[in-house]
C-alpha cells in the first residue's frame, strides 16, 4: 500500500436512484484506475459492490459498499449507496463519511423523486454535490434538455465541467479549456458560464478575470473547491460506464477538483448534551488525539460483526486502547482492515481522512464515536434525519423452536439498518417487524429464510396511534387479599391532551404525602404499560399529560405492584371518558411519472383519500406529482403505479404527520380489537 497523507484522500458517495448506473460506474472507476483487471456486471452478479446474496439475486444494491481506487497519486474512497427508497436508511448513515456526494442520474429517467430527496439530504448536512450524467452513449438527443431540467430543478449552479463529444463516445473539458465543439454546442459558451460562476467566490480572481486574464488550474482550484463547499457550483460530468466514455475524466475531476478532507466542509460534530451542547471543531491532523465515527455496520461470514468508520482526527493503530463515546471501559484493537467490496485487507493503521473497518467489537454500534482521550467523551455527530418505518408485518416461524434463530437475524439487521425495527407484541404474542416499505420487509424475510428458517407472515399492520381530545379524571382502587400479605393502592389521576407530537408527560401533584414519593415510579410504569398496549383499539397512546393528584395507601399492604396496577386502571378509566380518538399516519408522496399518466396518477391518489398539492411537468414529458395520502390506503400502491405507468413510474414516501381517522374506520378498528380480545 502506498503512503498517503490526509490531503491525498478524496472521499465520495456514489448516490442516485435505482437503475441510474451507480454500481456500473463504480466498477468502471475501479477498472480504469487499475484496481481490478476485469469488469463485473450487476446483471451477472459479478460486480465488486453487489456481492451479497440478496443483491446478486435481485440485481440491485441493498447495502452500502466501501471501495477504493488510486489515481494520480491520490486515494479515492468510494461509498456505493443503495438507490431504492426502501434502503435509504443505509445511505443516510454514510453521509457523514464523505466530503462530496456524486449524484448519478440517467437522462432517460429525468429528475426523479429519489434524486430530489438525496439533494435535499446533502444540503441539510452542508455536503457538496456533483452530478454525473450516465449512459451518454445511448443517445445524445436527451442530454441538452436534461441539463436544462437539472438547472430548473436545482438551480443555475448546475454547470458542466465537461461535455459529451463524438455522439457520446467521449468528453471534452470546459473548465480549463475554452475551445472546441461538443455534442451540446460550442465549448466557449459553457466555459464562460462556468468561469463567471466560479469567480464570484473570489474578488481578486474576479478582478483579474474582468481585466481579461484567463485563470489556470492553480488560480481556479481553491475558488472552485470553495464554490463547491458553498453550493455555489454543482459541477456536472458526463459518462458512459459501459463504453468508458468520460470515466478517466471523472477520475481526473475527483482528484484534481473535488475537496480533500482539509478542504471540505467540516462534519457537524458537537460536544456536550442539552443546553451545554456546542459545536466541536476537529483538526484534520494525524498527530492529534483520535476522533472516528462509525457510519456502517455489516456481518461478515468469517469475521462476524464488522464496523466501518471514518477517521476525522488522529491515527487509529492496531493495539490501541480506545473508548466508545462516554464509556469508561476501553476496547483494544486487535485488527484493522482496509475494504474493497468483500475483500478485507489487514493494515497497521488508518490516519485522519481515511476509512476502514474493525471486526468483532460487540459493544460498537452505528453512529458511535471512537476516541483515545476522555476529554472527547461527550463528542457526538449531529443526529441524522432517518425516515420513520411505517410498514409492518407479523412474523411467525413454521417450526417451533426457531424463535431464537429469527431473533438473532433480526438483531443483526437492527444493528445494520437504522430504519428497521422489531418488537414482540405481548397482547397478541406476535413478533412484528417494521420497515420503510414492501421491498424493505421482503428483503428482511429473505434474509431470515437464507439462514434456513422458514417463516409465515401476516398482512401489514398500520402504525395507528390512540390519543384523547378532552380532559377527564379517572380513579381506581386495587385491593387484593389472598390469605397472607395483601395488596392495596388507590390512585386518582387526570388526563389531558397535548399538542400533536407532544409525546407523554407525567406530573406529580400529590400534597400531604397521601401517596409516598417512592410509589410514583410504579404508578408511571403502570400508565406506560397501558399506553404501549392501547385502550380502545390496541394501538400505542401518545400526546397525553397524566397528573396524579390524589390517592390512598395502606401501612402494610401497599406495594409497588399494587400501585402499578392501580395506575394502569385509573388511566384506563380516565382515557375512556376523555373522548378517545384513533390517529392514522399521513405520508407525503412524490411520484415521478410520464406526463401522459398524470391524470391517472392524480385520480388514483384522490381515490385513496389523498390531497394533491401540485404537479410539475418538464419539457421532456416527465412529471412530478406531490401529494399527501393516508398510509392505510397505500399498501398496494407499487403494483398500481406500475400498471398506470407501464412500469415507468417511481415514487418516494415519508411520514408527514398523524390525523384522526374517519368515524367509519375508527369503529371498524375498535370492533376488530374487541373481537381479538373476546
Amino acid at each position: 500500500m502506498a503512503d498517503f497523507g490526509t490531503a491525498d484522500f478524496r472521499n465520495v458517495l456514489l448516490a442516485g436512484s435505482r437503475s441510474s448506473g451507480k454500481t456500473t460506474l463504480a466498477e468502471a472507476l475501479l477498472f480504469h484506475a487499475g484496481e481490478i483487471s476485469r469488469r463485473g456486471t450487476v446483471d451477472a452478479g459479478t460486480s465488486t459492490s453487489d456481492f451479497e446474496k440478496e443483491e446478486q439475486a435481485h440485481h440491485y444494491s441493498v447495502y452500502s459498499t466501501l471501495l477504493h481506487a488510486t489515481h494520480q497519486g491520490k486515494r479515492i474512497n468510494i461509498l456505493d449507496l443503495p438507490g431504492a427508497p426502501d434502503f435509504i436508511g443505509q445511505a443516510i448513515a454514510c453521509l457523514p463519511a464523505a466530503e462530496t456526494m456524486v449524484l448519478v442520474m440517467d437522462p432517460e429517467a429525468g429528475i426523479d423523486s429519489m434524486s430530489r430527496r438525496l439533494m435535499k439530504l446533502a444540503q441539510s448536512l452542508d455536503l457538496p454535490v456533483a452530478v454525473v450524467v450516465s449512459h451518454i452513449g445511448e443517445g445524445v438527443a436527451r442530454l441538452g434538455p436534461f441539463l436544462g431540467e437539472l438547472q430548473e430543478a436545482f438551480g443555475r449552479r448546475c454547470l458542466p465541467i465537461n461535455l459529451p463529444t463524438g455522439k457520446g463516445t467521449g468528453v471534452i473539458d470546459c473548465l480549463l479549456n475554452g475551445e472546441g465543439e461538443s455534442d451540446l454546442g460550442p465549448v466557449p459558451g459553457f466555459h464562460t458560464e462556468l468561469l463567471d460562476q466560479i469567480v464570484e467566490i473570489d474578488d481578486a480572481l474576479m478582478e483579474r478575470y474582468l481585466e481579461g486574464e484567463e485563470p489556470n488550474y492553480e488560480a481556479l482550484h481553491e475558488p472552485f473547491e470553495r464554490a463547491m463547499d458553498q453550493a455555489h457550483v454543482v459541477p456536472v460530468c458526463f459518462t458512459d460506464a459501459l463504453s468508458g466514455a468520460g470515466v478517466e475524466a471523472l477520475l481526473d475531476t475527483i482528484v484534481r477538483h473535488f475537496p480533500s478532507p482539509p478542504e471540505g466542509n467540516a462534519r457537524p460534530f458537537f460536544m456536550g448534551e442539552g443546553k451545554d451542547e456546542a459545536p466541536f471543531v476537529y483538526s484534520d491532523d494525524p498527530s492529534k488525539t483520535l476522533l472516528a465515527h462509525v457510519f456502517h455496520v455489516a456481518t461478515d461470514p468469517y469475521l462476524g460483526k464488522l464496523c466501518f468508520f471514518r477517521v476525522y482526527q488522529g491515527t487509529m493503530k492496531v493495539g490501541d486502547q480506545l473508548f466508545i463515546g462516554d464509556g469508561k471501559k476501553p476496547i483494544r484493537l486487535s485488527h484493522l482492515f482496509q475494504i474493497q467490496g468483500k475483500q478485507r485487507t489487514p493494515v497497521k493503521e488508518i490516519i485522519a481522512g481515511d476509512m476502514g473497518a474493525i471486526a468483532k467489537v460487540e459493544d460498537l454500534h452505528l453512529s458511535d464515536v471512537l476516541h483515545d482521550d476522555h476529554a472527547l467523551d461527550y463528542v457526538h455527530h449531529k443526529t441524522l434525519p432517518y425516515p420513520t418505518p411505517l410498514h409492518a408485518l407479523a412474523v411467525v416461524p413454521k417450526t417451533r423452536g426457531d424463535e431464537n434463530k429469527i431473533a438473532e437475524v433480526l438483531a443483526r439487521i437492527r444493528e445494520e439498518d437504522p430504519t428497521f425495527e422489531a418488537h414482540f407484541e405481548s397482547e397478541t404474542h406476535e413478533l412484528v417487524i417494521q420497515g420503510l416499505g414492501e421491498m424493505h420487509l421482503s428483503l428482511v424475510i429473505e434474509r431470515i429464510r437464507n439462514q434456513g428458517v422458514e417463516v409465515e407472515t401476516k398482512p401489514p399492520k398500520i402504525a395507528y396511534h390512540e390519543t384523547i381530545m378532552s380532559r377527564a379524571e379517572g380513579h381506581y382502587r386495587h385491593k387484593k387479599q389472598s390469605g397472607g400479605a395483601g395488596q392495596f393502592a388507590e390512585v386518582s389521576l387526570r388526563v389531558e391532551p397535548l399538542d400533536r407530537g407532544g409525546g407523554f408527560e407525567f406530573v406529580d401533584e400529590i400534597v400531604g404525602g397521601v401517596i409516598p414519593k417512592g410509589f410514583m415510579p410504579a404508578i408511571e410504569k403502570g400508565v406506560r404499560d397501558i399506553m404501549r398496549r392501547g385502550v380502545v383499539a390496541g394501538y400505542p397512546i401518545e400526546d397525553v399529560r397524566v397528573t396524579i393528584y390524589d390517592g390512598k395507601t395502606h401501612p402494610v399492604d401497599s406495594k409497588e405492584v399494587a400501585f402499578r396496577t392501580a395506575g394502569k386502571f385509573a388511566f384506563r378509566d380516565a382515557f375512556l371518558k376523555a373522548n378517545p380518538q384513533i390517529l392514522e399516519p399521513i405520508v407525503n408522496i412524490e411520484v415521478t411519472t410520464p406526463a401522459d399518466a398524470v391524470g391517472s396518477i392524480t385520480g388514483d391518489l384522490l381515490s385513496r383519500r389523498g390531497k394533491v398539492f401540485g404537479t410539475d411537468v418538464t419539457a421532456s414529458g416527465t412529471a412530478l406529482v406531490r401529494a399527501s395520502v393516508p398510509l392505510a390506503d397505500m399498501m398496494d400502491y407499487e403494483p398500481a403505479l406500475k400498471s398506470m405507468t407501464k412500469g415507468r413510474g417511481r415514487y418516494t414516501m415519508e411520514l408527514s404527520h398523524y390525523d384522526p381517522v374517519p368515524e367509519r374506520i375508527s369503529q371498524d378498528l375498535i370492533a376488530s380489537f374487541g373481537a381479538q380480545r373476546s
